[in-house]
């Protein structure tokens, strides 16, 4: 095995785990349309036996996620052997499961990071979105119990028409509360969400606008957000808005995977399309599906070649590879075709006009920049966060 690791070209930075798809909500955005098990879903021992595989792949860190994860009873057994091999744990919840032995577990695990998912300031509209009167009440008392029990807080947003004016809201109800905010934005693979309620042009863009605005007035340590995978690359005028200074292309199948609660192995949870699938791991060790020649062709095999007529000719095609894998599927039905990179949308909302003054704002712009604001943020995101007493 160690041979084999030593010879990896690729390393599995974080797999992403969708443990179940049952689920006690029923969220508008959900890709997966979660709410019933598979029909098939790896038992406690096969769960148990592809953390090792994991392990023996070279996994760095794994995410658990759903569905709702919590609702499988064996899921602190399968979160313990991932701590136990020796790879970083992050939880993906609604935060609507309580319960002492949820957090007296959850505590026991030293997680990297506890991810509770948080779309409206207004408790009505979250509800709505989620599906569940009360959701609001019960994922705010679950993460003010996490707070409360020294665990590392995230909370993800995922922005669409009908929440795009709570970021403000969200922002003063999260800042100096000590919780990593991830910002994303919907996609229309799921059979619950309306492709009416995607974000236009000007809205997505705006999304981006708003996440610099934050990092401008607020530090790291009293708002740390970033925007996710999917939020738009190589701005004239924006900072890099997600955790990295730049943008260096799609990561599915280079240092991330996903795997489904039936043992399909893809490249990215958010491209849950069989075509993507590149093994199944109860059949195949998750290590040879990973190490597996041509695998994960999309990203590994790219070239200026396979760029769409979005991307073609760019210069930054060669680093940002045709942009986010799952918003170019969405919009364009094929892949390195990203038309939501923040590059592209300029020259649309723009139209050119703005070439001479960009100069200066984009200079303007620079001399705001507080560059080790990256650093902080990624020691927030790791989980490695300071203590109150230590601020």
């Amino acid at each position: 095995m160690q041979r084999i690791m030593r010879e990896q070209k690729y390393k599995p930075a974080c797999v992403v785990w969708e443990l179940t798809l049952a689920c006690n909500l029923k969220c508008l955005h959900c890709g997966s349309t979660a709410g019933g098990r598979r029909a098939r879903e790896l038992s406690p021992a096969e769960a148990l036996k592809v953390c090792s595989d994991l392990k023996a792949a070279g996994c760095g860190g794994v995410a658990l996620m759903g569905g709702e994860p919590l609702l499988r009873k064996d899921f602190f057994a399968i979160a313990e052997k991932v701590r136990e091999l020796g790879m970083e744990l992050s939880v993906i919840t609604n935060g609507t499961i309580h319960g002492e032995e949820i957090f007296s577990g959850l505590k026991r695990l030293a997680p990297r990071a506890v991810a509770v998912s948080l779309d409206a300031a207004d408790p009505a509209l979250h509800d709505r979105i989620r599906g569940m009167k009360g959701a609001f009440e019960k994922t705010s008392a679950f993460i003010a119990r996490c707070l409360r029990e020294g665990l590392p807080v995230s909370v993800i947003t995922t922005v669409h028409k009908l929440n795009l004016k709570e970021l403000a809201p969200l922002r003063d109800l999260l800042k100096g509360r000590g919780i990593a905010w991830q910002v994303q934005t919907a996609g229309a693979e799921g059979g619950r969400f309306s492709r009416d309620l995607l974000l236009d042009p000007e809205e997505f863009y705006a999304v981006g606008l708003f996440i610099e605005s934050c990092r401008r007035e607020y530090s790291p340590e009293e708002l740390p957000v970033i925007g996710a995978h999917d939020l738009g690359y190589n701005s004239l005028l924006l900072n890099h808005v997600s955790l990295y200074e730049s943008w260096e292309g799609c990561q599915a199948g280079l240092s991330v995977a996903g795997l489904r609660s039936d043992g399909e192995v893809f490249g990215c949870l958010a491209m849950n399309d069989g075509r993507f699938s590149e093994g199944n791991a109860l059949k195949t060790p998750f290590r040879e599906i990973w190490n597996r020649p041509g695998a994960f062709a999309y990203t590994r095999g790219f070239s200026r070649e396979t760029a769409g007529s979005n991307c073609e000719g760019c210069l930054h095609l060669d680093v940002c590879k045709g942009g986010c894998s799952e918003m170019s599927l969405m919009k364009t039905g094929a892949l390195n075709n990203d038309p939501y990179c923040f590059c592209s949308l300029e020259k649309q909302l723009f139209s050119g006009e703005l070439d001479s003054p960009v100069k200066k704002i984009k200079d303007r712009l620079q001399s705001l920049a507080d560059r080790s604001g990256y650093h902080t943020l990624g020691r927030i995101f790791s989980g490695k966060r300071k203590k109150k007493d230590e601020a």
